[in-house]
C-alpha cells in the first residue's frame, strides 16, 4: 500500500487502459477484502483500492473525527495523489463502496459529482429520516464503540456478528471474520465508528435525485453520475431500502444477487464481477 498526508492509503492494479473503478471497504475491513472481485475484474478495469481512516494502513488523524466532510477532502487529496504518481487520468472515475464504503461513497459523489462516471452501492444506507431514528443509531453505536474501546476486539466481534443484517452467516463463516478482524485496534474502530455514524449522516435521497436528474436531462452530453445498487437475496433490510430507493427515483436501477447476504463481493463475487462489467458497457 502507498501512503500520502492528508490521503489515504492505496493500491493500484489491473488495466491501465482500462476505466477506473475505486473501491471503498465496510467497517472493520481493509483494501484485502476485494481481492476476489479484483481478480475477476483486472482486465476490465484500472484497479484502485482504498483504506478506510484507521482501518488497514490507513491512518487516524485528529481531523477524522470531523466526520463525513473531511474523509472527502482526505479520498479527493488521495485522487489528486495517484494522479500525480501513476500518471493517470482520473478526471471521471467509477465508485464502489460496501455498507460503510458506500455511505461515505454517496458523501464523495455528493460533495465531488463531476469526478464520478458510476457509483455502485453495496448493501449502503442513504441515511435516516427521522430525529427519532437519529437518536436511537447514536445510542447503538455509541455502546459499540464503548465497546470497542474497552474490551478485546475479537470478544466484540462474536456479538457484533449476532447482528440481524449478518443473519446468513454460518457459524465457520463467522469465525472466519472474527479471525480476519481481531487485529484491529479496537480504539481507531470506536473513533470511526462514531465519527462515521449512520446517525451524523445527512440524508443524501435528495442529492442523489438530482443527480439522477442531471443525468436525464443531459443524455447525449459528456457522462453524468448513475446511481446502481446492489444487495444479496438474503438481504432483506437493504432488499426493501433499495427497492424503495427505486420507487423514489433516487437511483438508476437496482441489482438483486442470488446465494448471499448482506456481503455480495464476498460471497459471490463472480456474479457482481459480471454485473460490474455488464453496467460498464452500459450507457
Amino acid at each position: 500500500m502507498s501512503l500520502s498526508y492528508p490521503g489515504l492509503a492505496y493500491h493500484t492494479d489491473g488495466n491501465a487502459g482500462a476505466p477506473a473503478l475505486l473501491f471503498l471497504h465496510g467497517f472493520l475491513g481493509n483494501a484485502d477484502d476485494w481481492q476476489a472481485l479484483k481478480t475477476l475484474l483486472k482486465d476490465d478495469y484500472y484497479l484502485i483500492v482504498i483504506d478506510l481512516p484507521g482501518h488497514g494502513s490507513s491512518q487516524w488523524y485528529e481531523e477524522d473525527a470531523r466526520g463525513l466532510d473531511y474523509f472527502c477532502h482526505r479520498l479527493e487529496q488521495t485522487v489528486q495523489t495517484i494522479e500525480q504518481v501513476k500518471g493517470i487520468n482520473l478526471e471521471k472515475f467509477n465508485l464502489l463502496g460496501y455498507s460503510l464504503g458506500g455511505r461515505l461513497a454517496m458523501a464523495y459523489t455528493v460533495a465531488f459529482p463531476n469526478r464520478i462516471e458510476k457509483l455502485f452501492l453495496e448493501g449502503a444506507h442513504p441515511g435516516l429520516v427521522s430525529e427519532q431514528e437519529r437518536n436511537q443509531r447514536y445510542q447503538s453505536d455509541l455502546q459499540w464503540a464503548r465497546r470497542f474501546k474497552l474490551e478485546p476486539v475479537a470478544e466484540v466481534l462474536h456479538d457484533w456478528y449476532k447482528q440481524p443484517v449478518f443473519s446468513d452467516l454460518d457459524d465457520h463463516q463467522i469465525q472466519s471474520l472474527i479471525h480476519e478482524r481481531a487485529n484491529g485496534k479496537g480504539q481507531l474502530l470506536a473513533e470511526a465508528l462514531m465519527a462515521f455514524s449512520l446517525s451524523k449522516q445527512p440524508d443524501y435521497r435528495r442529492a442523489l435525485c438530482r443527480l439522477k436528474a442531471d443525468c436525464q436531462l443531459r443524455a447525449g452530453s459528456p457522462p453524468f453520475t448513475s446511481v446502481h445498487y446492489f444487495y444479496g437475496e438474503n438481504d432483506h433490510k437493504f432488499g426493501q431500502l433499495g427497492q424503495h430507493l427505486l420507487a423514489e427515483h433516487v437511483i438508476h436501477s437496482t441489482h438483486p444477487v442470488a446465494g448471499c447476504g448482506h456481503n455480495i463481493h464476498r460471497e459471490q463475487p463472480e456474479a457482481m464481477a459480471r454485473l460490474l462489467r455488464e453496467l460498464q458497457r452500459s450507457p
